[in-house]
């Protein structure tokens, strides 16, 4: 394992790529964007000290989902390499279940918003099939549906 240290703003890998290492935060703060550069952005969490991230790419070795960028000045991280990877959960069992659990958690959201979605469609599909006219009660639930995406978004940062 390896310390690393990034200055604010500095982008530690990239949405698309391909790399089989993970990070625990030493200090200072991450933020995950999906989109990073694009005119459509959108930050996707704020982490801190003792949190990881990048352990979805060195788990499933896939390209990264999003870009990781530091926060602060003096960021510094412990990469874990894959061939460290096993040795590591082995000598630290409770970072396992604690990176199971973040894990858990974000599975839960994601398919909690995703059935709540498919009931908006759902629900209007019916109600166009009944003849009513309901493409606004759609609008409307959609729209709702983000509301509460992004009250949920605030509260995930509030907590990091």
């Amino acid at each position: 394992m390896k310390q690393l240290a990034f200055g604010c703003d500095e982008v530690i890998f990239r949405e698309g790529e391909f790399a089989l290492t993970m990070y625990q935060i030493e200090s200072g703060s991450v933020g995950i964007y999906a989109g990073y550069g694009s005119t459509n952005a959108r930050l996707l969490a704020t982490l801190g000290k003792g949190e990881y991230f990048g352990e979805m790419g060195l788990a499933e070795c896939y390209p990264r989902s999003a870009t990781a960028v530091s926060l602060e000045e003096n960021t510094t991280l412990d990469e874990i390499e894959s061939n460290e990877f096993s040795s590591f959960f082995e000598d630290n069992p409770e970072t396992v279940l604690a990176i199971m659990r973040s894990l858990s958690e974000r599975l839960r959201e994601t398919n909690e918003r995703y059935m709540e979605a498919r009931k908006a469609v759902h629900d209007a599909i019916e109600a166009e099939n009944a003849g009513e006219r309901k493409s606004s009660s759609l609008v409307s639930k959609l729209t709702n549906m983000l509301r509460f995406a992004r009250r949920s978004e605030k509260n995930d940062l509030s907590r990091s």
